[in-house]
């Protein structure tokens, strides 16, 4: 996997040319913009959207298997169980899951991978039950305003979390998923700037983008990243690439370095934008042109 610094530019300049950050707060890219959300109570600090974004990341990976499975069938039918019940994801009822109450969950007829999302859901609860008095909120606390403390606390104490691997006998650590539910917060509870309030991150431009499928699929679309072509040929045919192998990480870490390229070419042009920000705007831009990609 290579990268294509002349369709890069070609990117940077379709991001300045639509706006950039405009299009993050005009709404149009955003936690609410899409309405698959929960977040009644962010306006106010509660708890229960901080517990639903836990919730929603300990569960946010592999759809691909199921056919028509997306992200937004998870999104919006925990929304759905929350809104219903506000006790839905307390850590009680957490670390006594079943198949069929996270089966409830998603809006769709199957669900990839059920029993390791059960045992995902049940490692959370137990978390946050002996170590947070149950509330994903006082990890949050316990993070004092810092996304990388709080990316560290995930991982170290939710297994579930630790994206690693081995690539040429160099350990790489991509972190994807703890990196998503620290954004997803910040995002849940308004992007704030400000250091002193709960969910407001001082160092959250530590954070990369987060290796996806929907970002890479796209990036090749364009041009951006460039595949073999017994890696095209493996894609074009639905050949699994297993997780962990060199493709998938090579696929993976370039996307990421594609992102932070692509965030020096848009301060280059008066356009700061954070990489999470970028992958925010990546991502939507891919979710509109699934169809195609």
């Amino acid at each position: 996997v290579s990268i294509d610094n002349g369709k890069l530019k070609e990117l940077a300049f379709e991001i300045v040319s639509n706006g950039g950050r405009k299009v993050l707060n005009n709404g149009k890219v955003g936690w609410e913009s899409c309405g698959w959300h929960y977040s009644v109570d962010s306006k106010s600090n509660g708890p229960l959207t901080c517990q639903y974004v836990f919730v929603l990341d300990a569960l946010n990976f592999c759809f691909w298997p199921v056919k028509g499975a997306e992200y937004e069938h998870l999104a919006k039918g925990l929304k759905i169980a929350l809104e219903n019940n506000p006790n839905e994801l307390n850590s009680s009822a957490l670390m006594n899951a079943t198949k069929e109450n996270v089966k409830k969950w998603f809006l769709c007829d199957e669900v990839p991978q059920l029993e390791e999302r059960v045992a995902k859901v049940r490692e959370l609860g137990q978390v946050l039950e002996f170590y947070f008095d149950g509330l994903a909120a006082n990890m949050v606390k316990a993070a004092k305003g810092s996304a990388v403390s709080l990316m560290r606390l995930i991982i170290s104490l939710l297994p579930g979390f630790r994206d690693e691997t081995i690539y040429h006998g160099f350990q790489v650590f991509l972190y994807k998923r703890a990196q998503i539910l620290v954004a997803d917060l910040w995002a849940a509870y308004g992007c704030r700037s400000n250091g002193s309030q709960l969910y407001s991150f001082d160092d959250i431009d530590q954070l990369t983008m987060f290796a996806d499928y929907r970002v890479p699929q796209l990036l090749e679309h364009l041009g951006v990243l460039c595949y073999t072509r017994q890696l095209k040929e493996k894609i074009r045919s639905a050949v699994e690439i297993l997780p962990g192998s060199e493709e998938e990480v090579e696929i993976r870490a370039a996307t990421v370095q594609a992102v932070e390229r692509l965030k020096e070419m848009l301060e280059m042009q008066s356009m700061p934008l954070l990489s999470v920000e970028i992958d925010w705007i990546l991502w939507h831009k891919g979710e509109q042109e699934n169809g195609s990609i």
